[in-house]
């Protein structure tokens, strides 16, 4: 397995340490002062030119029952004032698209607005995408991922999925309409398949799993990423904070972890954004806060990280944490 960079790395935390300026709330939650207004840094995602959040806010969450229409639209109108923008969704998350239709209805030009299609087809994408824009209450889409892109059983038929009567021949389409702004792919397992994706010229970002533990198993960042960066696609990081631990809704950190998690995120040559996913206001502000003060980390932290996540990687719950196959 590669080593981080240190040099690499320290100069991604100069990046990411100018997020949010003072203190805000600490890992366990308790509050401080409340993050600063605009604080957070939005930088450009990969070749795209598109201006985005380092932070996102994933919506699966929006799902569960307890949370409405009302306490989407708070969270929305929060990670606005704090200058996050990036909103990732899916027809998968159940009500998610439609919970924050309300809400995006209003705020459309201020935030970049990302959903998927889980079908390979030409007809099947193009009823998802008028699904989502439904639901969503807008007429376009900033960012349409190939909704886990590692299935082969869903993507594995390169001349469906790449010619005009697959998926990419509807976003493309939708892209000369103007429906769709930008084309990626997601997923959490099979890196190697992302290589096609990436070897069209017609994908502009891609979304992974990548967090320290993971980096022993998948290893996105150098089996996938690396190529990724040749090409200036965006890159973005999800299960930034996924886990052994399983809950309700999916796996976690345990919370020992949540500040390391992040560090280690933040510290990956290329990275855009690192989405996270976020049920309310008060989440929301525990990760921008957490973001505020991480540090990079010293040779002696980068040796220790290394070697938890490798100990933590080889329990049971993570050899397969996100599915088959590894490579």
């Amino acid at each position: 397995m590669e080593p981080i960079d240190p040099t690499i790395s320290r100069r991604n935390f100069v990046r990411a340490g100018a997020l949010m300026g003072g203190a805000a709330l600490a890992s366990s939650g308790r509050a401080d002062d409340a993050p600063a207004p605009g604080a957070i840094e939005q930088v450009t995602l990969g070749r795209t030119g598109a201006k985005v959040s380092r932070l996102g806010i994933g919506c699966a969450y929006f799902n569960r029952d307890n949370v409405t229409p009302d306490d989407v639209g708070k969270t929305i109108h929060r990670a606005l004032e704090l200058g996050v923008n990036y909103l990732d969704t899916a027809p998968a998350y159940g009500t998610a698209e439609e919970k924050m239709g309300p809400t995006i209805k209003d705020v459309r030009d201020k935030v970049f607005l990302v959903t998927k299609t889980p079908d390979a087809t030409y007809e099947g994408t193009w009823k998802s995408l008028k699904n989502s824009l439904k639901k969503l209450q807008t007429d376009h889409l900033d960012l349409v991922h190939m909704h886990n892109f590692g299935d082969e059983n869903v993507w594995g038929d390169d001349d469906l999925v790449f010619g005009d009567k697959g998926a990419m021949g509807a976003l493309r389409e939708a892209k000369k309409q103007g429906v769709v702004r930008f084309i990626g792919a997601s997923g959490h397992l099979h890196p190697t398949r992302f290589h096609r994706a990436i070897d069209s010229g017609e994908v502009d970002v891609l979304m992974n799993a990548v967090n320290f533990v993971v980096r022993h198993t998948y290893d996105f960042e150098h089996k996938v990423w690396s190529r990724a960066r040749r090409m200036d696609l965006g890159l973005v990081a999800m299960k930034v904070l996924g886990g052994a631990r399983r809950q309700e809704g999916g796996f976690k950190m345990d919370e020992e972890h949540y500040e390391r998690a992040f560090r280690y995120a933040l510290s990956l040559p290329g990275l855009d954004v690192a989405v996270v996913g976020l049920e309310n206001v008060a989440e929301l502000e525990k990760a921008a806060a957490t973001i505020a003060r991480v540090k990079p980390f010293t040779p002696e932290e980068e040796h220790e990280v290394a070697r938890l996540g490798l100990q933590i990687a080889a329990t049971p719950e993570w050899k397969t944490a996100y599915g088959e196959p590894l490579t």
